[in-house]
């Protein structure tokens, strides 16, 4: 007996050790016992601190995606393209569009969000793997650091949003009006998402914002209104069936943006060259294609996008070379040029 007292008076009292994502008493000897916050995690995180949610997977990485979108699904979103903030709301706070900096708590939140693909204010607290093939881990959001964040991330983007929808009346029907808006637009979308947040962290925070913030719907509705009122004027020379020129109007049509009219602001100019090429020991025939376009603000006078292709193709006959040629421009105008204009807006945002 005295034997038998003196050997569990001796033994260790097992804690959890985080580094090791296993439980290690405190001579260090491993231990696999099941952490308790692994069927509950409210056992360890009160729910009144706390929002939490475990997740697992073959290994730590897997487990910790799950747990984090486990808790975003608490906050009613989807898991998909939600667990992060948008590559765009990012770019727009380190651009300094969103008025806080990096080096402020809210930069900090979203930049680190972003870069290590975690929603904002949450962090993976333990990890455990059972000694078999599962790893668990559990995300973890404290409510009152998380209320106050969000709430600043709220106000934050409905003031950023009242600056950039400030337009003198003279520039409301511009490219760089649209931008704006368009922009508005993805930071109310953000903003709801974390009104969502802030609606299981602080109720009542949420509740006296509810009805007071942006929402996306309305700044998209005012940038195809913005679109259908400057139309873009797109002109081609040297077209073959106006082929190049459809393509052009095509991309603008898929951005909200009509084609045509007399006395447009905006035009988009260019010039479709086809040029026979030789190539040695080649039976075929080969033509080099250039366009060579420019979106131009007539009001200033300015090229404010330059845009250019080029290639070549082949074919048995010179008609079919020039025809394949064309074929090909069309398709790399559509697929590319599309982007070139979008990047074209988010640089006007930018500004």
């Amino acid at each position: 007996m005295i034997v038998l007292l003196v050997g569990c008076a001796s033994s260790p009292k097992a804690t959890p050790d985080k580094a090791t994502s296993q439980t290690k008493d405190t001579t260090g000897n491993s231990s696999n016992s099941e952490p308790s916050w692994v069927a509950n995690p409210r056992n360890v995180y009160s729910e009144v601190q706390y929002v939490s949610a475990v997740g697992y997977g073959i290994d730590r990485e897997t487990a910790e995606k799950s747990a984090l979108g486990a808790l975003v699904a608490i906050f009613g979103q989807t898991v998909k393209g939600e667990t992060v903030v948008s590559t765009r709301y990012t770019e727009a706070v380190k651009s300094g569009v969103i008025e806080v900096t990096e080096d402020t708590d809210i930069g900090r939140a979203v930049t680190s969000s972003y870069d290590l693909e975690t929603v904002v204010g949450a962090e993976i607290k333990d990890t455990w793997f059972d000694g078999a093939k599962t790893t668990y881990a559990v995300a973890v959001m404290d409510k009152a650091k998380a209320a106050i964040l969000y709430a600043d991330l709220v106000d934050t983007n409905e003031s950023s949003i009242s600056k950039l929808v400030q337009i003198p009346q003279a520039d409301k029907n511009t490219l760089d009006a649209y931008a704006r808006y368009d922009l508005a637009a993805a930071i109310a979308d953000e903003n709801a998402r974390f009104l969502n947040i802030l609606s299981v962290v602080s109720p009542g925070s949420a509740a006296a914002r509810r009805g007071t913030v942006s929402k996306g719907e309305d700044f998209r509705t005012e940038c195809l209104r913005i679109a259908q009122t400057i139309p873009i004027t797109v002109s081609i020379a040297n077209d073959r069936n106006n082929r190049i020129k459809t393509a052009f109007t095509s991309v603008l049509s898929d951005a909200g943006f009509k084609s045509g009219g007399a006395g447009s602001r905006y035009s988009l100019n260019g010039t479709l060259s086809l040029t026979e090429a030789e190539l040695k020991d080649n039976p075929n025939v080969f033509v080099r294609y250039l366009v060579d376009a420019e979106l131009m603000d007539t009001l200033i006078g300015a090229v404010i996008l330059p845009y250019s292709i080029n290639g070549r193709e082949g074919h048995a006959t010179l008609s079919e070379a020039e025809n394949r040629a064309v074929k090909v421009a069309e398709k790399k105008i559509k697929a590319d040029f599309g982007k070139s204009f979008a990047d074209f807006l988010r640089g006007l945002q930018a500004k």
